[in-house]
């Protein structure tokens, strides 16, 4: 790596920033991984699960209009430093109703609600500013070394939080996550304090109208997609493979609960995040600047037979394994596409069309979890049942009993993912569209690197399948 690259990646307002996102990422990791048993051993419902995490897609799908504008119009520093300390006051909420013995499942959507309209107004500023501090031939790079650093950090977070969660309980789990967001609250300040240099998209300086700026939001997109019709193809695709997978990660906690405790779940995650974190660090070492597209299809296709796999086996260290193996191929897709996203969007444009596509996979989101928990109850599971249409056809494959439905799920979902990304591999077009669609011109961080370094930057790409995709 240059001096000038490294500089550009290791400013004093990126490695502030850069810590803020890893407390936020472990404190978020832990909680997730505590709220997501409690509510499944509270309710013991796969439905009710879906429908607590299903709480924050709703709202945040209603203010992705407002989260294009003001990513592509308002100072991105501001954007990202309020939304983090709305965040510390609903970490702050959830723990007095834990320490008081007050928390019910139903205060979980609304925390929910109001943490995903955070999440999608923070997102598109967040990973706009990336796209203007990296140098075009570094993002891959960045990408890799940003979420394996992260990786490395996060890797004994689900062990822990299973368990704290069997000893401690939740009181312990809040404590820990409070502690880490006021951290990370306090990182991001200081980050955007010591920055110098404004990131804006649009450059102008007359007053933002309100509706007039969504209108102008929305404009933009569409005339983004008109003049490059292929990267509809690539949004379309995610679209696919993100309603597959959230399918599948959002079940994993239930198909491992079903017949073991929580420490296992943590095993298991911690295992995935370990591939993870060796995914990104091969993803840095290589930093393939070409091809990029064709990398995303052929890590889906092993990503898809590792969720398949895991519905078949029943073991904890063939879940290990499958965990591993998924998170690792996750994490070079992941890496590769948003790389793909941030060199191909104009700086002007890019909050409002990584606002737009976020939407998009905000309301496939909601369809899968409204209709993929309701299969599973309702469905799969009494298909798979002892005496079940299945049990001596399917059963005798996968087994019998509960949490089977579950398990032929993610059969089905890692095969239709497999089949759908190989169908892609086999589209010319689509597999040379790092050539066909030109990069966007040169960010201001290439052409200034000592501004640059004064700079915050983050990424914080979550591996699928384990939470709900960073992709733009």
């Amino acid at each position: 790596m240059s001096s000038m690259t490294s500089k550009k990646l290791l400013g004093k307002s990126f490695i502030l920033l850069w810590l803020s996102e890893t407390a936020f990422d472990i404190g978020s990791a832990l909680m997730g991984f505590a709220l997501g048993v409690w509510v499944f051993e509270k309710s013991g419902s796969v439905q009710q699960f879906s429908w607590a995490i299903l709480s924050s897609a709703v709202p945040a799908l209603l203010s992705i209009p407002f989260a294009g504008m003001m990513a592509d119009r308002f100072d991105r520093r501001w954007v990202i430093a309020s939304c983090d300390f709305l965040a510390v006051l609903m970490v702050v909420i959830v723990a007095l109703l834990v320490f008081n013995q007050m928390l019910e499942v139903e205060h979980l959507y609304i925390v929910g609600a109001v943490g995903g309209v955070i999440g999608a107004i923070r997102n598109p500023s967040y990973h706009a500013a990336v796209a203007q501090i990296v140098p075009h031939d570094r993002l891959t790079q960045a990408n890799g070394l940003i979420s394996g650093t992260q990786g490395v950090l996060q890797i004994g977070a689900p062990l822990v939080a299973g368990f704290l969660l069997a000893s401690w309980g939740m009181v312990g789990i809040m404590i820990i996550e409070l502690f880490l967001s006021v951290a990370g609250a306090l990182a991001v300040f200081a980050a955007l304090t010591s920055a110098r240099h404004a990131i804006r998209g649009v450059q102008n300086d007359k007053p933002v109208r309100l509706f007039e700026g969504i209108h102008e939001s929305f404009a933009s997109v569409a005339q983004y997609f008109r003049q490059h019709s292929l990267m509809i193809g690539l949004a379309v695709y995610i679209l696919i493979q993100e309603a597959l997978l959230v399918l599948a990660s959002t079940m994993l906690t239930p198909l491992i609960l079903t017949g073991h405790g929580s420490e296992t779940l943590g095993i298991v995650m911690t295992l995935g995040a370990v591939g993870g974190v060796i995914g990104a660090f091969t993803l840095a070492a290589t930093n393939p600047k070409a091809g990029l597209m064709r990398w995303v299809l052929i890590a889906d296709v092993a990503l898809a037979f590792f969720v398949m796999l895991a519905g078949i086996v029943r073991e904890p260290a063939l879940w290990c394994i499958c965990a591993f193996g998924a998170f690792a191929f996750g994490g070079v897709s992941e890496g590769c596409s948003n790389a793909l996203w941030m060199r191909k969007v104009p700086k002007d444009r890019q909050g409002s069309v990584f606002a737009a596509v976020g939407a998009a996979n905000l309301v496939i989101m909601c369809i899968v979890m409204l209709t993929g928990s309701t299969l599973v109850e309702q469905f799969f599971e009494p298909l798979m049942m002892p005496g079940g249409a299945l049990a001596d056809s399917v059963g005798e494959w996968l087994g019998v009993g509960k949490g089977r439905g579950v398990a032929l799920l993610f059969v089905l979902a890692g095969a239709i993912f497999a089949v759908v990304s190989m169908v892609a591999l086999l589209h010319p077009r689509l597999t040379r569209l790092d050539e066909l669609v030109p990069d966007q011109a040169k960010p201001d961080g290439d052409q200034n690197a000592d501004e640059a370094s004064d700079i915050p930057e983050s990424a914080s790409p979550a591996l699928v399948p384990a939470q709900a995709s960073s992709r733009p």
